[in-house]
């Protein structure tokens, strides 16, 4: 059985991974941009929070398209 969550935090969730994310891969970039340089680290830091970013955009939008869906066949519509 899954674990119950409250619905603000359900909701929160993939706002904060997008936010998370942003300012993970912009940090990264402008770290590398004030040191001159890219490291493997900071490559790799710009790449999970772009990943992280993408993957709560992903969420959001799933979560829209289900509610829009679902609300259309619990009226009976389609």
């Amino acid at each position: 059985m899954k674990k119950w969550t409250p619905d603000p935090i359900y909701g929160a969730k993939p706002w904060v991974m997008v936010v998370a994310g942003a300012l993970l891969a912009v940090g990264a970039m402008g770290w590398s941009l004030r040191d001159g340089s890219w490291t493997v680290w900071r490559s790799l830091g710009c790449f999970a929070g772009a990943v992280l970013a993408s993957s709560g955009g992903a969420i959001i939008q799933m979560r829209q398209t289900y509610r829009a869906r679902s609300k259309w066949r619990r009226a009976g519509l389609r």
